[in-house]
């Protein structure tokens, strides 16, 4: 159990009493506040990639919520581009005739899931300037946004940094902000500044470790998964925890991995 130093303590979370899981007991499952989740009306979610139970819980969860997906790794041209590199890798005998079916079943899945009247899906890049066809601001996303009590998952292979003063100009129509930050090993100091500016109107209500990396050199993981709550909803309470990850709601990421521990210094 990693004892973090004493200058992480601005981030350790209030916990509220009605976290749940949404998604898989693995990676792509976040936790998410039960109560507030009653009042979203809308998922946004940047980086999805080829799994997507998240999304589909959140669906489940309530017969008005919608879905805004954008992520530009994952398209029918990709899909179309792994069935014919599998049929070329079985024709080689490297790869077996079963991968081949699993990637057509997941392609299939995909068309299905993306055809949901729910869910809009754009195989679009959240970027903070636009340089090509395929990208999107956060200010053309949420013009277009009218709805408030919204859920915004980011998930975006460390663009996340650049993007969170924009997003902040959103604040007010955002419920829950689940983020998974990367190489924070590297990125230190843009961390804690983005940890800083979000706090002003979220509160850190959930972490977990991704041990699909391991801990800095501190103590800290290099990959962590955060669920801020809005400061608009004063009456929850909240309850400082100290000690990760927490059982019954997190998992590995990996599952052939243990899950990362650690512990902030009461």
């Amino acid at each position: 159990m990693n004892v973090l130093p004493n200058e992480y303590n601005f981030l350790i979370p209030l916990k509220t009493p009605s976290l749940i899981r949404l998604g898989i007991n693995k990676d792509g499952g976040y936790i998410v506040d039960k109560d507030i989740l009653k009042l979203s009306n809308l998922l946004i979610s940047f980086g999805m990639a080829d799994e997507y139970s998240f999304e589909e819980d959140f669906l489940k969860y309530n017969d008005q919520n919608n879905l805004i997906i954008f992520d530009y790794s994952i398209s029918h041209t990709q899909y179309l581009k792994d069935f014919f590199k599998n049929i070329r890798r079985i024709l080689k005998l490297k790869r077996k005739f079963s991968e081949l079916i699993l990637c057509v079943r997941n392609y299939i899945n995909f068309i299905k899931f993306i055809k949901n009247k729910k869910v809009k899906f754009y195989s679009k890049k959240i970027t903070d300037q636009i340089v090509s066809i395929k990208d999107v601001t956060i200010e053309e996303i949420f013009k277009k946004i009218e709805k408030k009590n919204i859920t915004l998952k980011i998930d975006i292979e460390g663009n996340e940094y650049k993007i969170i003063d924009k997003i902040l100009l959103y604040e007010s129509q955002i419920d829950q902000l689940i983020i998974e930050y990367h190489d924070t090993h590297k990125r230190k100091k843009e961390f804690f500044e983005n940890m800083k500016k979000i706090k002003n109107f979220f509160h850190i209500n959930h972490l977990h470790a991704n041990n699909y990396q391991k801990y800095n050199q501190d103590g800290f993981p290099i990959n962590i998964e955060i669920t801020f709550l809005s400061k608009r909803f004063s009456s929850v309470n909240y309850k400082k925890n100290f000690k990760y990850p927490l059982k019954v709601l997190d998992y590995p990421n990996n599952p052939n991995l243990t899950d990362l521990e650690f512990i902030f210094n009461e």
